[in-house]
Protein backbone atom coordinates (compact mmCIF):
# COMPACT_ATOMS: atom_id res chain seq x y z
CA UNK A 1 0.00 0.00 0.00
CA UNK A 2 1.25 3.53 -0.91
CA UNK A 3 -0.14 6.80 -0.38
CA UNK A 4 -0.70 9.13 -3.20
CA UNK A 5 -0.07 12.57 -3.25
CA UNK A 6 -1.41 13.17 -6.83
CA UNK A 7 -5.30 12.59 -7.96
CA UNK A 8 -5.67 9.11 -6.34
CA UNK A 9 -8.32 8.09 -9.41
CA UNK A 10 -5.36 8.35 -12.33
CA UNK A 11 -3.53 6.26 -11.06
CA UNK A 12 -5.91 3.37 -10.09
CA UNK A 13 -7.67 3.92 -13.34
CA UNK A 14 -4.20 2.41 -15.10
CA UNK A 15 -4.72 -0.60 -13.03
CA UNK A 16 -7.75 -0.88 -13.94
CA UNK A 17 -6.72 -0.95 -17.40
CA UNK A 18 -4.67 -3.91 -16.75
CA UNK A 19 -6.99 -5.30 -15.26
CA UNK A 20 -9.44 -5.03 -18.01
CA UNK A 21 -6.55 -6.16 -20.39
CA UNK A 22 -6.32 -9.39 -18.31
CA UNK A 23 -9.78 -10.00 -18.48
CA UNK A 24 -10.27 -9.65 -22.31
CA UNK A 25 -7.65 -12.02 -23.00
CA UNK A 26 -7.97 -14.64 -19.83
CA UNK A 27 -5.65 -17.80 -19.90
CA UNK A 28 -3.97 -16.26 -23.05
CA UNK A 29 -1.98 -13.45 -21.45
CA UNK A 30 1.41 -13.99 -19.08
CA UNK A 31 2.06 -10.31 -16.72
CA UNK A 32 3.95 -12.77 -14.73
CA UNK A 33 4.80 -11.06 -11.80
CA UNK A 34 3.63 -7.24 -12.96
CA UNK A 35 1.43 -4.89 -10.10
CA UNK A 36 -2.13 -5.55 -10.57
CA UNK A 37 -4.70 -2.89 -8.11
CA UNK A 38 -6.26 -4.24 -5.52
CA UNK A 39 -8.43 -1.15 -3.60
CA UNK A 40 -8.16 2.21 -4.01
CA UNK A 41 -9.74 5.06 -1.01
CA UNK A 42 -9.29 8.36 0.40
CA UNK A 43 -9.75 9.41 3.98
CA UNK A 44 -11.87 11.38 5.65
CA UNK A 45 -8.48 13.57 6.48
CA UNK A 46 -7.54 13.90 2.89
CA UNK A 47 -4.87 11.29 2.70
CA UNK A 48 -5.01 8.95 -0.17
CA UNK A 49 -4.29 5.66 -1.03
CA UNK A 50 -3.77 2.92 -2.94
CA UNK A 51 -3.56 -0.98 -2.45
CA UNK A 52 -1.76 -2.82 -4.95
CA UNK A 53 -0.25 -6.73 -5.45
CA UNK A 54 3.50 -7.08 -4.10
CA UNK A 55 5.44 -7.54 -7.44
CA UNK A 56 8.28 -9.83 -6.38
CA UNK A 57 12.29 -9.94 -6.93
CA UNK A 58 14.61 -7.12 -6.90
CA UNK A 59 16.05 -4.23 -9.39
CA UNK A 60 18.70 -5.82 -12.03
CA UNK A 61 22.39 -5.76 -11.41
CA UNK A 62 24.67 -7.57 -12.69
CA UNK A 63 26.81 -8.10 -9.38
CA UNK A 64 24.01 -8.87 -6.88
CA UNK A 65 21.03 -9.75 -8.96
CA UNK A 66 21.97 -10.57 -12.52
CA UNK A 67 19.67 -10.57 -15.79
CA UNK A 68 19.34 -14.12 -17.96
CA UNK A 69 17.70 -15.80 -20.16
CA UNK A 70 14.53 -17.00 -18.02
CA UNK A 71 14.30 -13.48 -15.94
CA UNK A 72 14.51 -11.91 -20.11
CA UNK A 73 12.27 -13.74 -21.72
CA UNK A 74 9.83 -13.22 -18.68
CA UNK A 75 10.21 -9.74 -18.88
CA UNK A 76 9.57 -9.82 -22.77
CA UNK A 77 6.82 -11.43 -22.44
CA UNK A 78 5.20 -8.84 -20.28
CA UNK A 79 6.32 -6.13 -23.27
CA UNK A 80 5.15 -7.99 -25.59
CA UNK A 81 1.61 -8.08 -24.07
CA UNK A 82 1.46 -4.46 -23.42
CA UNK A 83 2.76 -3.92 -26.94
CA UNK A 84 0.23 -6.00 -28.43
CA UNK A 85 -2.53 -3.99 -26.06
CA UNK A 86 -6.53 -4.42 -25.83
CA UNK A 87 -9.53 -4.12 -28.41
CA UNK A 88 -10.49 -0.97 -26.29
CA UNK A 89 -7.30 1.41 -25.44
CA UNK A 90 -4.46 -0.39 -27.97
CA UNK A 91 -1.09 -0.38 -27.50
CA UNK A 92 -0.34 0.08 -23.44
CA UNK A 93 2.67 2.50 -23.67
CA UNK A 94 4.40 2.54 -19.96
CA UNK A 95 6.99 5.44 -21.08
CA UNK A 96 8.84 4.50 -17.66
CA UNK A 97 10.52 1.57 -18.04
CA UNK A 98 13.96 2.19 -15.92
CA UNK A 99 15.71 0.13 -13.96
CA UNK A 100 14.02 0.67 -10.72
CA UNK A 101 9.78 -0.26 -12.24
CA UNK A 102 11.23 -3.68 -12.83
CA UNK A 103 11.51 -6.29 -10.47
CA UNK A 104 13.47 -9.45 -11.36
CA UNK A 105 13.93 -13.03 -9.57
CA UNK A 106 15.88 -15.85 -10.81
CA UNK A 107 13.40 -16.87 -13.29
CA UNK A 108 10.67 -14.06 -13.66
CA UNK A 109 10.10 -10.62 -14.35
CA UNK A 110 7.38 -7.68 -13.28
CA UNK A 111 6.87 -4.21 -13.77
CA UNK A 112 5.04 -1.51 -11.11
CA UNK A 113 4.49 1.66 -11.29
CA UNK A 114 2.42 2.81 -14.00
CA UNK A 115 1.75 6.24 -13.92
CA UNK A 116 2.62 7.01 -16.76
CA UNK A 117 0.69 4.37 -18.90
CA UNK A 118 -0.83 5.70 -22.11
CA UNK A 119 -3.05 3.50 -24.47
CA UNK A 120 -2.26 3.94 -28.08
CA UNK A 121 -4.82 2.30 -30.79
CA UNK A 122 -2.57 0.76 -33.93
CA UNK A 123 -4.74 3.11 -36.92
CA UNK A 124 -4.24 6.63 -34.88
CA UNK A 125 -0.88 6.11 -34.18
CA UNK A 126 -0.07 5.10 -37.75
CA UNK A 127 -1.95 8.21 -39.09
CA UNK A 128 0.28 10.09 -37.10
CA UNK A 129 3.06 8.57 -37.03
CA UNK A 130 4.02 6.93 -40.30
CA UNK A 131 1.70 8.95 -42.35
CA UNK A 132 2.05 12.65 -40.59
CA UNK A 133 5.00 11.70 -39.59
CA UNK A 134 4.54 13.47 -35.79
CA UNK A 135 7.38 11.29 -34.26
CA UNK A 136 8.95 13.94 -31.72
CA UNK A 137 12.33 12.82 -30.32
CA UNK A 138 11.70 9.58 -31.54
CA UNK A 139 13.27 7.93 -28.38
CA UNK A 140 10.97 5.60 -27.99
CA UNK A 141 10.25 4.30 -31.38
CA UNK A 142 10.40 0.79 -32.29
CA UNK A 143 12.55 -0.10 -35.56
CA UNK A 144 10.44 -2.55 -37.32
CA UNK A 145 7.03 -0.65 -36.64
CA UNK A 146 8.07 3.42 -36.14
CA UNK A 147 5.17 3.35 -34.03
CA UNK A 148 6.11 4.05 -29.92
CA UNK A 149 7.15 0.28 -28.30
CA UNK A 150 7.72 -0.63 -24.70
CA UNK A 151 10.60 -2.83 -25.90
CA UNK A 152 12.24 0.00 -27.12
CA UNK A 153 12.17 1.87 -23.78
CA UNK A 154 13.29 -0.66 -22.01
CA UNK A 155 16.22 -1.15 -24.07
CA UNK A 156 17.27 2.44 -24.02
CA UNK A 157 16.72 2.72 -20.23
CA UNK A 158 16.94 -0.12 -17.98
CA UNK A 159 18.63 -2.48 -20.58
CA UNK A 160 21.59 0.17 -21.31
CA UNK A 161 21.51 1.41 -17.97
CA UNK A 162 22.85 -2.44 -16.20
CA UNK A 163 24.80 -3.94 -19.18
CA UNK A 164 27.16 -0.21 -18.96
CA UNK A 165 28.38 -0.61 -15.24
CA UNK A 166 28.73 -4.72 -15.73
CA UNK A 167 31.64 -6.33 -16.85
CA UNK A 168 32.60 -6.33 -20.84
CA UNK A 169 32.81 -10.17 -21.03
CA UNK A 170 29.34 -10.51 -18.61
CA UNK A 171 27.63 -7.36 -20.99
CA UNK A 172 28.68 -8.78 -24.15
CA UNK A 173 27.48 -12.50 -23.64
CA UNK A 174 24.17 -11.25 -21.98
CA UNK A 175 23.59 -9.24 -25.13
CA UNK A 176 23.87 -11.33 -27.17
CA UNK A 177 21.39 -13.81 -25.41
CA UNK A 178 18.81 -10.72 -24.72
CA UNK A 179 19.06 -10.35 -28.65
CA UNK A 180 18.40 -14.45 -29.04
CA UNK A 181 15.37 -13.56 -26.51
CA UNK A 182 13.85 -10.64 -28.49
CA UNK A 183 13.71 -12.39 -31.47
CA UNK A 184 10.78 -13.87 -29.50
CA UNK A 185 8.92 -10.45 -29.24
CA UNK A 186 9.28 -9.91 -33.07
CA UNK A 187 7.76 -13.10 -34.15
CA UNK A 188 4.77 -12.29 -31.64
CA UNK A 189 4.73 -8.91 -33.01
CA UNK A 190 4.17 -10.14 -36.78
CA UNK A 191 1.62 -12.71 -35.99
CA UNK A 192 -0.65 -10.29 -34.37
CA UNK A 193 -0.33 -7.27 -36.28
CA UNK A 194 -1.24 -10.17 -39.40
CA UNK A 195 -4.29 -10.51 -37.75
CA UNK A 196 -4.98 -6.60 -37.51
CA UNK A 197 -4.76 -6.29 -41.16
CA UNK A 198 -8.15 -7.45 -41.64
CA UNK A 199 -9.63 -4.68 -39.53
CA UNK A 200 -7.17 -1.41 -40.11
CA UNK A 201 -8.12 0.94 -42.00
CA UNK A 202 -4.29 0.93 -43.33
CA UNK A 203 -4.07 -2.67 -43.76
CA UNK A 204 -0.73 -2.10 -46.39
CA UNK A 205 1.10 -0.28 -43.59
CA UNK A 206 0.33 -3.07 -41.15
CA UNK A 207 0.94 -5.87 -43.11
CA UNK A 208 4.50 -4.24 -44.22
CA UNK A 209 5.16 -3.77 -40.65
CA UNK A 210 4.37 -7.46 -39.89
CA UNK A 211 6.58 -8.34 -42.56
CA UNK A 212 9.20 -6.36 -41.18
CA UNK A 213 8.70 -7.81 -37.28
CA UNK A 214 9.49 -11.41 -38.98
CA UNK A 215 12.49 -10.45 -40.27
CA UNK A 216 13.63 -9.10 -38.02
CA UNK A 217 12.79 -12.40 -35.47
CA UNK A 218 14.41 -14.53 -38.06
CA UNK A 219 17.72 -12.64 -38.12
CA UNK A 220 18.13 -12.75 -34.16
CA UNK A 221 17.02 -15.91 -33.88
CA UNK A 222 20.28 -16.92 -34.99
CA UNK A 223 22.83 -18.45 -32.42
CA UNK A 224 25.75 -17.35 -33.34
CA UNK A 225 24.73 -13.36 -34.20
CA UNK A 226 26.96 -12.00 -36.57
CA UNK A 227 29.12 -8.87 -35.41
CA UNK A 228 27.56 -6.50 -38.36
CA UNK A 229 23.97 -7.34 -36.50
CA UNK A 230 25.25 -6.93 -33.17
CA UNK A 231 26.47 -3.58 -33.77
CA UNK A 232 23.67 -2.29 -35.57
CA UNK A 233 21.44 -3.45 -32.42
CA UNK A 234 23.67 -1.86 -30.28
CA UNK A 235 23.57 1.48 -32.25
CA UNK A 236 20.13 1.57 -32.60
CA UNK A 237 20.05 1.47 -28.69
CA UNK A 238 22.93 4.04 -27.93
CA UNK A 239 20.93 6.56 -30.70
CA UNK A 240 17.56 6.36 -28.80
CA UNK A 241 19.77 6.84 -25.38
CA UNK A 242 21.01 9.59 -27.13
CA UNK A 243 17.69 11.41 -28.41
CA UNK A 244 16.58 10.68 -24.79
CA UNK A 245 19.31 12.18 -22.79
CA UNK A 246 18.66 15.62 -24.98
CA UNK A 247 15.14 15.41 -25.02
CA UNK A 248 12.75 18.07 -23.14
CA UNK A 249 11.28 15.04 -21.31
CA UNK A 250 14.88 14.29 -19.61
CA UNK A 251 14.96 16.68 -16.23
CA UNK A 252 17.43 14.53 -14.31
CA UNK A 253 20.20 17.41 -14.41
CA UNK A 254 23.02 14.80 -13.68
CA UNK A 255 22.34 13.36 -16.69
CA UNK A 256 24.50 15.49 -19.59
CA UNK A 257 24.78 15.62 -23.60
CA UNK A 258 27.25 16.28 -26.47
CA UNK A 259 25.38 17.47 -29.35
CA UNK A 260 27.91 17.07 -31.42
CA UNK A 261 28.89 13.96 -30.86
CA UNK A 262 25.01 12.81 -31.08
CA UNK A 263 24.80 14.55 -34.55
CA UNK A 264 28.37 12.82 -35.50
CA UNK A 265 27.33 9.38 -34.28
CA UNK A 266 23.81 9.44 -36.51
CA UNK A 267 25.89 10.24 -39.37
CA UNK A 268 28.29 7.12 -38.40
CA UNK A 269 24.98 4.94 -38.08
CA UNK A 270 23.88 5.77 -41.29
CA UNK A 271 27.56 5.51 -42.91
CA UNK A 272 27.67 1.43 -41.39
CA UNK A 273 23.91 0.59 -42.46
CA UNK A 274 24.44 1.94 -45.89
CA UNK A 275 27.53 0.16 -46.98
CA UNK A 276 25.55 -3.04 -44.83
CA UNK A 277 22.80 -2.58 -47.14
CA UNK A 278 24.98 -2.34 -50.28
CA UNK A 279 26.31 -5.65 -49.20
CA UNK A 280 22.92 -7.47 -48.44
CA UNK A 281 21.85 -6.34 -52.19
CA UNK A 282 25.15 -7.62 -53.71
CA UNK A 283 24.29 -10.97 -51.66
CA UNK A 284 21.07 -11.06 -52.69
CA UNK A 285 20.07 -11.36 -48.65
CA UNK A 286 16.26 -10.92 -48.92
CA UNK A 287 16.20 -10.44 -44.97
CA UNK A 288 19.14 -8.07 -44.62
CA UNK A 289 18.06 -6.09 -47.32
CA UNK A 290 14.82 -5.66 -45.25
CA UNK A 291 16.99 -5.13 -42.07
CA UNK A 292 19.09 -2.56 -43.10
CA UNK A 293 16.49 -0.68 -44.57
CA UNK A 294 14.64 -0.38 -41.44
CA UNK A 295 18.17 0.50 -39.71
CA UNK A 296 18.31 3.23 -41.78
CA UNK A 297 14.95 4.18 -41.52
CA UNK A 298 15.01 4.95 -38.02
CA UNK A 299 18.29 6.47 -37.95
CA UNK A 300 16.77 9.13 -40.68
CA UNK A 301 14.06 9.75 -38.12
CA UNK A 302 16.57 10.95 -35.42
CA UNK A 303 17.29 13.64 -37.55
CA UNK A 304 16.53 16.34 -34.95
CA UNK A 305 20.12 15.43 -33.93
CA UNK A 306 21.71 17.05 -36.13
CA UNK A 307 20.07 21.07 -34.96
CA UNK A 308 19.33 20.45 -31.10
CA UNK A 309 21.18 23.39 -30.31
CA UNK A 310 18.50 25.37 -32.68
CA UNK A 311 15.62 23.84 -30.67
CA UNK A 312 17.02 23.29 -27.37
CA UNK A 313 14.85 24.67 -23.98
CA UNK A 314 16.47 26.27 -20.96
CA UNK A 315 16.37 23.04 -19.32
CA UNK A 316 18.42 21.26 -21.74
CA UNK A 317 21.24 23.80 -21.98
CA UNK A 318 21.74 23.24 -18.64
CA UNK A 319 22.94 19.91 -19.04
CA UNK A 320 25.34 20.28 -21.93
CA UNK A 321 28.23 19.03 -21.99
CA UNK A 322 31.42 18.93 -24.24
CA UNK A 323 32.43 15.09 -22.55
CA UNK A 324 32.00 12.85 -25.50
CA UNK A 325 30.70 9.22 -23.84
CA UNK A 326 31.96 5.97 -24.40
CA UNK A 327 28.83 4.20 -26.85
CA UNK A 328 27.48 1.44 -26.40
CA UNK A 329 28.40 -0.61 -29.63
CA UNK A 330 32.22 -0.04 -28.16
CA UNK A 331 31.18 -1.72 -25.01
CA UNK A 332 30.06 -4.69 -26.77
CA UNK A 333 31.08 -4.95 -29.64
Amino acid sequence: MKELKNNIINEAKKLDILYELRKERGKNINLANTQQGIAAFKLNNGESYLISSLVKGYKANPFTNPLNSKNLTSLISIITELDKGSEKYGRLMVYDLNIGNILFTKDKAGILDFEHLKGEKLDESIKKIIINKDYGSAAHTSDTSFLDSNLRSFEFSALYDYLIQAPAKTARKLFNEYLNVKSFYHKMMSEHLKTKTKTSLYPKITDKIANSELVHSNILSEKNLSEDIVKSEAMKIQMARFMYDSSRHCNASHIRFNPQQISQYRQKGLAFFNEKLAEAITSGIKDKIVYYTDCIEIFNKWSKADNLAETMGESQRKRLSMVKSITFDKILC
